[in-house]
C-alpha cells in the first residue's frame, strides 16, 4: 500500500537553529500554517555551537542583523523564559589603538574600560600589557543552542497540522502543482507550497548545491578546546579580539571552552565531523601563551564542526529564481545562533508577494 504524501504550506529543510527559528517565526505570523521541518539527522553546527551571542557586526549590514536578532531573542525569552539562554558578562582584551574600531562594531552595548581586578583573579598572569586595554560590555547571552532549537521544534511538533521529521535527507525539490515535491533517496517525502532551505554547509551537497557554490559558499572548520578549570556560575566571557578567540565559561560542565580561529577550509560535512588537528592545537597554544599562558596545561579535548562561510561574511538569504517560492537561508559564518532570528525573518519576508526580488542579507 502506497503511503499518502502529506501537504504543507511551508516545508523547512534543516532543523538547526536557523531552521527551528524559521518554523517558529512562520507560526508566529500565521498560527494556522501547516509547517513541516525535515532534517537528515546527525551532528551539526547547532549541536556543537559555543552558543555565544555578542551583539557586534563588522559592517552596517551585519550590525543591523545583530540588532534585529537581539530584539527578536529578547521577545522570545520574555514569552518563553524557560528556554536555555542566560545573560553573561563580557570582557575584551585588545590593542589599545583598536579600541575605537571595536566600539564602531557594537550593535547596541557600550564599551567601558575595566581594570584587570574586575575579573576577580580568574586568569592567573593576565595583564593588559604591551599597549593592550581591557574593556567591558553588557548585553551578551550564552545559550544551549541545541536545547533552544529542540524547544522550538517541540513546540512546532505540538501544533495542529505541523510536524518535525528527523532522518529524512532531501535530495530534490521539484515543481508539483502549486508548490513543490520534496523527495529523498528514491521516495517522495512531502509536498509544500513554499520551501526554505536552511541546511548550513550541507547546502553544497543538496538540491541547490550548484547555486550556493556559485554564490561563493565555502566550508570552514570551527574548533574549540576544553579548559579543565572550574567556571563559576557568574563567570564572564573573555574575548581576545585581536586573535578572534574567546574563553567561555561552561559552569554546567565544570570547565571553560576556548574558541579560536581554525584555518582549515573546504572540508566536507558529508564525510562526517572533523577532528581537532595538530595545527588546531598549535594555534590554541599560540593564542593562550600570548595572553594567559597559565591555561595552556589545562587544555583537554574539545570539539570541531563545519559551517558554511560566504565571501563577505553575511548570510546567504535569497530566492531561487527558477523555483518561485523557494528560498535559501544558509551561510551562518560561525554566527548561526547569533543571527538566526534575523536570517529566518528575512527568509520568510522573501516568501511574501510584496518582497523585493533579491534577498542577500
Amino acid at each position: 500500500m502506497t503511503e499518502a504524501i502529506q501537504d504543507f504550506d511551508l516545508v523547512v529543510v534543516g532543523a538547526g537553529v536557523v531552521g527551528a527559528m524559521t518554523g517558529h517565526l512562520a507560526l508566529e505570523r500565521e498560527p494556522g500554517l501547516r509547517v513541516l521541518t525535515l532534517d537528515q539527522g546527525g551532528v551539526n553546527a547547532t549541536c556543537l555551537s559555543a552558543g555565544l551571542d555578542v551583539p557586534t557586526g563588522r559592517d552596517a549590514r551585519q550590525r543591523e542583523l545583530a540588532a534585529r536578532s537581539t530584539a527578536l531573542y529578547r521577545r522570545l525569552l520574555t514569552e518563553r523564559p524557560g528556554l536555555p539562554v542566560r545573560s553573561v558578562g563580557t570582557f575584551w582584551l585588545l590593542a589599545r589603538d583598536r579600541a575605537d574600531r571595536l566600539r564602531e562594531t557594537m550593535a547596541g552595548p557600550d564599551l567601558v574600560e575595566a581594570e584587570v581586578d574586575a575579573l576577580g583573579g580568574l586568569f592567573a598572569g593576565l595583564r593588559p600589557s604591551g599597549g593592550r586595554i581591557l574593556l567591558r560590555s553588557e548585553g551578551s547571552r550564552h545559550a544551549d543552542v541545541a536545547g533552544l532549537a529542540r524547544g522550538l521544534l517541540d513546540e512546532q511538533r505540538g501544533r495542529r497540522g505541523c510536524a518535525v521529521r528527523h532522518g529524512e535527507r532531501v535530495v530534490s525539490v521539484q515543481p508539483h502543482g502549486d508548490g513543490y515535491l520534496l523527495a529523498g533517496e528514491g521516495r517522495p517525502l512531502a509536498r509544500g507550497r513554499k520551501v526554505i532551505v536552511a541546511t548550513g554547509p550541507w547546502a553544497l551537497h543538496g538540491p541547490f548545491g550548484a547555486r550556493v557554490r556559485a554564490a561563493g559558499l565555502r566550508v570552514k572548520k570551527v574548533a574549540a578546546f576544553h579548559v579543565d578549570l572550574r567556571a563559576a556560575d557568574d563567570a564572564p566571557v573573555l574575548i581576545f579580539e585581536d586573535d578572534d578567540a574567546f574563553l567561555l565559561p561552561q559552569p554546567e560542565s565544570d570547565r571553560w571552552l576556548f574558541s579560536f580561529t581554525s584555518k582549515e577550509w573546504d572540508g566536507s560535512p558529508v564525510t562526517g565531523s572533523p577532528a581537532l588537528s595538530g595545527a588546531d592545537h598549535s594555534e590554541a597554544v599560540r593564542v593562550l601563551r600570548r595572553y594567559v599562558p597559565s591555561l595552556v596545561e589545562a587544555l583537554s579535548g574539545g570539539r570541531a564542526f563545519y559551517d558554511g562561510y560566504t565571501r563577505d561574511r553575511l548570510p546567504l538569504v535569497e530566492p531561487v529564481p527558477e523555483h518561485p517560492g523557494v528560498v535559501l537561508a544558509v551561510g551562518g559564518n560561525g554566527s548561526g545562533y547569533r543571527l538566526a532570528p534575523a536570517i529566518a525573518e528575512r527568509a520568510l519576508d522573501l516568501l511574501t508577494p510584496q518582497s523585493p526580488g533579491s534577498g542577500r542579507s
